[in-house]
C-alpha cells in the first residue's frame, strides 16, 4: 500500500508565511505520510530546504526549474 500523499502548494506565498506553512504541515501529517511542498518564492526556494537541512528532516527534490518541488517522506516526529 503506498503511503498517503499531501500536496501542500505554496507557489502564491512569501515568506515568512511559507516557512509558518510548512512547518504546520509537517508537524500535522501522519506516520508515514508523503508530504510534497511546492515553492516559487526565491526565499522560500533557499530558505525550506536550509532549515529542512538544520532540523534534520530527510527531503528529495523532485523539479527544480519553473517552482521547487519538495517530498519529505519520513516518518512525523
Amino acid at each position: 500500500m503506498q503511503a498517503p500523499l499531501q500536496i501542500l502548494d505554496l507557489r502564491q506565498q512569501r515568506c515568512p508565511m511559507v516557512m509558518v506553512e510548512t512547518k504546520l504541515a509537517i508537524r500535522a501529517r501522519a506516520p508515514g505520510q508523503v508530504l510534497r511542498v511546492l515553492l516559487s518564492d526565491p526565499g522560500s526556494r533557499r530558505d525550506v530546504p536550509r532549515w529542512l537541512d538544520k532540523v534534520g528532516i530527510p527531503y528529495q527534490v523532485l523539479e527544480d526549474e519553473a517552482w521547487l518541488t519538495l517530498q519529505l517522506t519520513d516518518s512525523h516526529t
